[in-house]
């Protein structure tokens, strides 16, 4: 029965797991968690405990667990207890035990870069890759506003925007009626919002009831109305967004947005303007105008000022960096030729991360593209691999609906007229399929790739396995020292030298610090005042000043032909397992070792992997930013180099 059990695949919850699966009968050889964000480390040891690997996926701009039903536990004084309890979910306690992590950057769901934008600065520091879509002017995906200025927010009766509601309620009829195949969500700022979208879609259904198919399809993602606090983990093709708050019959508007005003308010946000698919239209009798931040510094109200700027105007207000030029002269050629024959030439059209080097302007619908072409230029070159250039790229364009030629550099040097006959076949092909929807654009597009594709030999790479080094445990001096008749700094210089000697000669390089806390520690001495401070420094000096060791800064090593070694420091007590205790060359060997053996890695992960190298089984922040502060002084001194995103050894 268990040989039968460990073939298969299990997907249950945490508390499941607990509850079903007897200890001990059922062993996992991997336990993978998705939306880590919303589960509590208590609720997930059971799970973990029965596997051999662990993958934890997840976003800790998410809303975390509910802690509704939480009740106060006095923790006890051990820290790892402290530590636990004081974190939110299972993703947070993993990330600062130092577990290896790698950001998932693409973004596939938003079929327009305008959804995912403003999330993309505002949380992500514009680290996603974004791919643009071809429907610039918004007419089937997208972002839309809806200012409705003639409403009112009954602050003090109703809490809510009664004719808003209306308008979404008849939004939503709308929709059902025109999209019937798309689904859809209504989501709103508060619970008396919701309220009164339901109450007027109510109505709306009981006039009309040629829309109820509409209310009862799509099984797997059914219609629905839910506040802010509800939202995550719902994904519809189209989201309505009712903000409810706003301005008064009086012209008064506070700036108490409910949940955004509170603390983590910005992930509630975060949540609900990255739910949909395609479309997303926003209600509110708002502008970004009407939020003054000098009345609130809250996070969540500057993430929606921001919000309701880019959704009315399409600009975000950052510093422009690029004037979007070509990246190439055989761009610029490309670009100069198409101009001559008259048509419309936009260069590096896209979002964060990811731009189409040309693309074709539709005459008659200038808010379109009607072909993107890609050349072999910067971006193809810098790409980390010949799938991400020569496949996926162009594959996940096309499946947002653009219309793809590639120009390649030599065969347009060797034959230029014959390729740019080519290109403009592509453009009047494409022109000929754009009145129609995406099952035209798929034979555009095989039509086109008749006269484009190039058969790409691909070699399989010998596999490579992660090169091994060598971490030894710590071995600590053992310092017996005879019952003292006197005071610990009254004792004689040349007894205090030797001891000094034995304990770094066997655990160079070492800390001072730590030195004198070792020895005084066995002398029974708890407690290192001024007086055997004083007497400690002497006895170094004259140590150093004898060639008893070396000193260098506050670090002694021993005089004697020892090979620097990377030690594990887990079995030290908590007092001796600082990262400031570590020599700055053993912490560099930790690092030129861990990059080493990764064949390069992402510098936001070295920290993690050296600390966990060394035996530090959690990472604080101040351990981070001191092997950060290491690995950027390695970089200058040119013992690391970079290579696009990795970091590698520098070769000799």
């Amino acid at each position: 029965m268990l040989n039968y059990l460990s073939k298969l695949q299990f997907m249950m919850s945490p508390l499941s797991i607990a509850t079903f699966l007897p200890p001990g009968r059922v062993e996992f050889d991997l336990v993978i968690f998705d939306e880590a964000s919303q589960v509590k480390p208590v609720d997930a040891f059971g799970a973990i405990l029965r596997g051999k690997q662990l993958v934890v996926v997840g976003d800790t701009r998410q809303l975390p667990p509910t802690t509704f039903f939480d009740s106060a536990i006095d923790a006890d004084d051990d820290e790892s207890e402290l530590v636990t309890s004081d974190l939110e979910s299972i993703l947070g306690l993993c990330y600062l035990q130092g577990m290896p992590s790698r950001m998932l950057r693409w973004h596939y769901r938003s079929r327009h870069e305008s959804l995912i934008t403003v999330s993309n600065h505002e949380f992500y520091e514009d680290k996603l890759v974004i791919f643009p879509s071809p429907d610039l002017g918004k007419a089937e995906v997208g972002l839309v506003f809806h200012h409705l200025p003639d409403t009112v927010y009954g602050r003090a009766k109703s809490r809510a925007n009664l004719k808003e509601a209306s308008r979404v309620a008849e939004a939503v009829m709308q929709h059902a009626r025109t999209k019937p195949d798309q689904s859809l969500g209504v989501a709103a700022f508060s619970s008396s919002q919701m309220r009164a979208i339901l109450d007027q879609l109510e109505i709306l259904r009981r006039q009309d009831l040629s829309c109820e198919g509409f209310f009862r399809s799509h099984p797997n993602e059914p219609f629905f109305v839910k506040n802010l606090e509800n939202v995550q983990g719902d994904e519809r093709d189209a989201i309505f967004i009712s903000v409810g708050y706003g301005r008064t019959a009086e012209g008064l508007i506070s700036m108490n947005f409910g949940p955004l005003n509170r603390q983590g308010g910005e992930r509630r946000l975060n949540v609900l303007i990255t739910r949909a698919r395609r479309r997303c239209e926003v209600f509110t009798n708002l502008t970004a105008d009407d939020i003054d931040l000098r009345r609130s510094n809250a996070w969540g109200v500057r993430a929606l000022k921001r919000y309701l700027e880019y959704a009315q105007t399409g600009n975000l207000h950052l510093p422009v960096t690029t004037q979007a030029e070509p990246e190439s002269p055989f761009e610029e050629a490309v670009a100069a030729e198409l101009r001559r024959l008259g048509y419309q030439v936009e260069c590096q059209v896209g979002s964060a991360g990811f731009s189409i080097d040309l693309a074709i302007i539709d005459e008659d619908r200038p808010g379109r593209y009607v072909l993107g072409i890609e050349c072999d230029g910067a971006s193809y070159h810098s790409a980390q691999s010949a799938r991400d250039r020569d496949r996926l790229r162009q594959g996940v364009l096309e499946n947002l609906g653009w219309t793809i030629h590639r120009v390649w550099s030599t065969d347009w040097f060797q034959n230029q007229r014959r390729e740019l006959a080519r290109l403009v076949n592509s453009i009047e092909v494409a022109k000929a399929h754009m009145g129609t929807r995406s099952a035209s654009r798929v034979a555009a597009q095989a039509a086109i790739a008749q006269s484009t594709a190039r058969p790409i030999e691909r070699i399989k790479a010998p596999n490579q396995r992660k090169a091994a080094f060598s971490v030894q445990p710590y071995r600590m001096a053992k310092l017996r020292v005879a019952p003292l008749h006197c005071e610990l700094h009254e004792v004689p210089r040349d007894r205090m030298t030797r001891w000094i000697r034995l304990v770094v000669d066997v655990e160079s390089p070492m800390h001072k610090e730590e030195l004198a806390r070792r020895i005084a520690g066995a002398t029974g001495v708890k407690r290192i005042g001024h007086r055997i401070q004083c007497a400690f420094d002497i006895a170094v000096a004259y140590a150093v000043k004898k060639r008893m060791i070396a000193k260098r800064g506050p670090f002694l090593w021993t005089r004697g032909e020892k090979e620097l070694t990377l030690r594990r420091r887990g079995s030290l007590p908590p007092v001796a397992r600082k990262i400031e205790y570590i020599a700055p060359e053993e912490l560099a060997l930790a690092v030129t070792e861990a990059v080493t053996a990764s064949f390069g890695m992402r510098r936001e992960n070295i920290p993690p992997e050296v600390c966990r190298v060394l035996g530090f089984r959690r990472i604080s922040e101040g351990m981070r930013k001191y092997v950060d502060a290491l690995v950027n002084k390695m970089v200058k001194q040119g013992h690391l180099v970079s290579q696009g995103e990795y970091l590698v050894v520098a070769p000799e």
